[in-house]
């Protein structure tokens, strides 16, 4: 399957993290500069940070930057630790700060949490639970890629293979996915963390998978006319898609649709991840198997728990 992408100059400023590793290959030529901020007031997690920096990233060759910012704690053992975090001016980090309060108010201590790593970095360290995996493996990055992503996600690790597991069930149909999970831990409470920022690790999926998935992405650069940039939207979505999801990036909207089968196959199966995230068609026929007990208000972030 090939995916159509449109991408404007402002898309690639500070920010543009939702849609890092999907709309523009990494290089080795990053630039990093680390500045130390206070510890926001708000920050309110499982562990206290011990530091909190704001890391700016250049490439001076192609001109594109991009700002993350990273905490750094102790578990308890007494690990060292770093967790990537929205910036504290955003939407998604009160999205965080409320599911971190619900993880550690409503969630069980003894749960099992199903998360893509960095997202499992975050519950790790705003609640304390049990998550399924916390670093990535080498292999989920083309070589032009690793170096960067070995210093943002703390280095690499996963030697019992767990991220590619959960890139298997992400990419496999629903149902049969959810039958697998299921006997992870059939004693204790599970539970399944999707973020719409997933879509930001698409190739990472795809590459430990071994398996494309059925999702095409176009980014509509801003404009004035807002109403007429939504219809734009739903008139592509609708052309091949089989429902879609929209997302605001700097400078538009990376609207994500469904690919829907060829006329002559008869593949009706819905791979498990498009059918946790807020797609239109998956809003329509939630999963049985999973009770969704979360969303933040942005929509953003979902908690589900297996019923």
């Amino acid at each position: 399957m090939k995916r159509r992408y449109l991408v404007g100059g402002a898309l690639l400023l500070a920010g543009a993290a939702l849609l890092l590793s999907t709309l523009w290959p990494l290089s080795e030529s990053w630039e990093e500069k680390r500045v130390s901020l206070s510890i926001p007031e708000s920050l309110s997690g499982h562990y206290s940070p011990t530091e909190f920096e704001r890391w700016e990233l250049h490439q001076s060759d192609t001109g594109k930057r991009l700002t993350l910012h990273v905490a750094r704690y102790r578990d308890e053992a007494g690990t060292p630790r770093q967790v990537l975090l929205p910036d504290p001016e955003s939407r998604q980090w009160q999205s965080w700060m409320e599911l971190g309060e619900f993880l550690r108010s409503k969630v069980e201590s003894n749960a099992l949490v199903l998360a893509w790593w960095d997202d499992g970095q975050r519950i790790d360290f705003f609640s304390g639970r049990r998550v399924w995996v916390l670093q990535p493996p080498a292999e989920a990055f083309s070589s032009a890629e690793r170096d960067l992503w070995r210093r943002l996600s703390g280095d690499f690790g996963d030697a019992e293979g767990k991220l590619a597991q959960l890139a298997r069930w992400f990419a496999q149909d629903s149902e049969q996915a959810l039958e697998a999970i299921a006997r992870l831990a059939p004693d204790a409470p599970l539970y399944l963390l999707v973020a719409n920022g997933n879509l930001s690790h698409v190739n990472e999926i795809e590459r430990l998978a071994g398996k494309k998935l059925p999702l095409e992405v176009r980014i509509f650069p801003a404009t004035e006319n807002l109403h007429g940039q939504i219809a734009s939207v739903q008139r592509w979505a609708g052309e091949k898609g089989a429902g879609y999801l929209p997302q605001k990036v700097p400078g538009g909207i990376a609207a994500w649709r469904i690919a829907r089968a060829p006329e002559n196959t008869d593949e009706d199966s819905v791979p498990l991840l498009v059918r946790l995230l807020p797609f239109t068609t998956s809003l329509e026929n939630p999963l049985s198997g999973l009770e969704r007990v979360h969303q933040s208000s942005d929509g953003y972030l979902t908690l589900y728990r297996r019923r």
